[in-house]
Parts: structure tokens; sequence; C-alpha cells
């Protein structure tokens, strides 16, 4: 059943007023937070992030070089540009610094490196290849994530086997649990020398085809949880407009039974449920962008599962619109909101444009919220931080939800 709305954002915020933070400190679950180096260039910076808000803040990315170590992907950013108060002098500037500064800040929150993403991956099957390539990349990532004060290091490799922006070996999948092991245990002995804990995370895809490349029994051993990037099920190649990023299946969806039972939140959360991962170390992917399809027909359901003609100009790449690009549609009465009960999603279409657009809004963080609550998961991960308004509106929802 859909229900139509008003579109209006401040309904919306009524039910979800700001938070400072407190709740969330006593909760028990993770708020794991990403920001990018590139976040620099849309004029987000470190010191707009929220720390009071998160538990865990994961900066991506760390390159892999040529000979398989780690390094900067954008050294001028990472340590060189200068934030207000910062000394030309200075051997680390940039993002680095202002990191740091934000944990003396915050003191609770921990910060992680994530090595990889979808430009970076291209060299991990040549890293995890042999005993003496894993040995290297882990004293080459520990090295340089004790040099810049992180926590801890997060993975994200796109994709073992096959699926990034090159295939790789097929013994990748036997080859990741011991490049995982190799990263854990140096991690171990870094944690006794420097009589501190450091943190070792995954993040994962949450589409079976993909994860089937992760032998997830093994990987949990040497991992302290998993964020699963349960958002993009759908995007510019998907010929139908329907939500990138639902809760629950629609039994409506005729894309038949695989698209309904894996291609949402609890399909994912289940798949992993079923491969022996437990609940506490699976954190849910909360995404802060939104997907739009432009020639979406009008029909029944306002033009979900009506074929989709591609992206809209105007968008940014692949047809990604942040939730902070959203307002003017929001307040646009072209534009009106329907929100999904099967899948708690909301819908945005203008029948006149024949734009759809799926997003995130209060409402349904406060369902994935409650999901992840009622299943005893490990918390919640958010892409990304920079996407959200100047009012962090999804932030103070994520923040209300959690500490209730």
């Amino acid at each position: 059943m859909f229900h139509r709305f008003v579109p209006v954002l401040f309904v919306l915020l009524l039910a979800f007023p700001a938070a400072d933070g407190k709740a969330q400190q006593e909760s028990p679950y993770r708020v794991v937070g990403f920001y990018t180096y590139y976040s620099l260039y849309d004029d987000y910076l470190v010191t707009d992030i929220p720390a009071s808000q998160l538990t865990h803040l994961v900066y991506a990315y760390i390159n892999i070089s040529d000979n398989g170590q780690c390094g900067f992907t954008d050294r001028w950013a990472d340590i060189e540009y200068s934030y207000p108060g910062d000394k030309p002098g200075e051997r680390v500037r940039g993002n680095f610094k202002q990191l740091q500064l934000l944990k003396e800040k915050h003191p609770q929150l921990q910060i992680l490196m994530s090595v990889g993403g979808w430009e970076q991956s291209t060299r991990f099957s040549d890293v995890a290849l042999t005993r003496e390539s894993r040995i290297r990349f882990g004293n080459s990532c520990i090295a340089f994530m004790r040099q810049y004060g992180f926590d801890g290091i997060d993975i994200d490799w796109r994709y073992p086997v096959s699926g990034g922006q090159v295939d790789g070996r097929p013994e990748d999948t036997d080859n990741l649990p011991l490049l995982m092991a190799e990263l854990r245990g140096q991690l171990e002995y870094w944690s006794q020398r420097d009589t501190r804990p450091y943190l070792l995370t995954m993040t994962v895809p949450a589409i079976k085809l993909l994860y089937s490349h992760f032998p997830l029994l093994q990987l949990v051993e040497y991992t302290d949880w998993f964020n699963v990037m349960t958002y993009g099920f759908q995007g510019e190649w998907s010929e139908i407009a329907s939500h990138h990023a639902p809760l629950f299946k629609n039994s409506r969806d005729p894309r038949g039974r695989e698209v309904q039972t894996e291609y949402n939140v609890d399909g994912a959360v289940n798949g992993y449920l079923t491969a022996g991962v437990p609940a506490e170390k699976i954190v849910v992917g909360l995404p802060f962008y939104a997907q739009t399809w432009r020639n979406v027909l009008p029909n029944d359901r306002f033009g979900l599962y009506s074929p989709a003609g591609g992206v809209p100009d105007g968008t940014r790449p692949g047809g990604i619109l942040y939730f902070r690009d959203l307002a003017p549609l929001l307040a646009n009465p072209a534009y009106v909101r329907f929100f999904d009960d099967e899948t708690k999603t909301p819908w945005l279409y203008d029948e006149i444009e024949r734009v759809a657009i799926s997003y995130e809004d209060p409402e349904s963080l406060a369902f994935k919220i409650a999901y992840v609550q009622e299943k005893g998961l490990g918390g919640v991960m958010i892409w990304e931080l920079s996407q959200d308004d100047d009012n962090n509106t999804l932030m103070n929802a994520i923040t209300a939800a959690v500490g209730s």
C-alpha cells in the first residue's frame, strides 16, 4: 500500500527533532560515518563532521601503490591543504591533521582509514596473492596507520574474483582470508607494543552475486565488524525505476523472487546471518544520496516499477543526487512524495516531467534503525556524511532514533 504526502520537508522534521549526540553515546550501537578525501572539493571539510553523533569515523580512501603498499590517494587533500590556522611549515596539515584535532575534541570517537574503494581496488588481487605480498602490504598499511594516528583499518576490496573495475583471480576467494589474517596478526602485535587496541573492519557488498566471493565464515574470525553496503541495489543501469535501498521487499515488484528476496536490506542481512556472521558484527549501510531516473511513465504505483529511460540531466554522475540537493525538489509542488508501506522507503515523483527519485528520509531511517535494534545487529554505517543537508537532517534523525 502507498500513501500520498504533501511534499514539504518540514512535516517530516517535526517528528524527528535535532539531537545533541548524548543519547547516541549511551547507545550500544555503532554509528559509523564515512568521510571521503574528495568531500573537501565539495566544500565539506573535516571540521563540518558531526563527530558527537558518531562512534566511529572512516576516512576514505587510502590507495595501494604499484609495489603493493598503502599510500596517499590525494596527498594534497590528506596532508597539504591548509585549513584556517594551519602554518605553511607544518609537515602534516590537511585532512589528516584535522582528523586528529577532531579526535582530541571527541575522545570517544575512533577513526579508521579505509583502504580501497571502487577506484583503488585494482591491486588487491596482487597484494593478497603471496605470503610475501601480504606481509609487505600489512607492514605498510600499519606503518601508515600509526604514523597518521588512525585507530584501525577498513578493507574495501571491490571486488574479489569479479565485479570490480578489473577482474581478479579465481584464487582471490582463498587469498582474502589469508590477507585479513595477516593484517589481524600484525595489528595484534602492534596493539601489544602500543598498549592500545586497533580495529580491523571490512566494507562488503550486499548483493549475493558479489559477496559469494567473500568467505564470510572465515573472515569473521579476523574482522571486528562488516560495513554492509545495503544501498545502490538499483542505479542508472536499471531498466525499471525502483527503490535503491529498500528495507523489505515489495510483493508487486515484477522482477521475480530473486530480486524480491535478496535486493533489500532484510535480504542482505539474512544472507549474512545464514552464512554464519554474528548479528552484532553486521553494520547496516544507510545512504545519504538519492537515485534518479527520467522518462518514467506514470502508473498506479506512481512510476514505481515503470520502465526507465536513463537518468536526468543536471544530476551528479550516474543520476545521483545528495540529500542536500533534494531541498528544492521537496519544496516543489510538482514533486509529490509517496511512502511505500512494504519497503518502508519514500519515493518522489513528478508526473509531468516523468522523473522518479528513490531516496532516504527521517521516516525511512527510523524504520531501518528499529530493524537494526530488533535484529540485534551491530549498528549503522553512513555513506556518506557530506551528502546531508546543512541542518544535518538525516544525521539528527539517526541520532534520535538510535537514542530511542
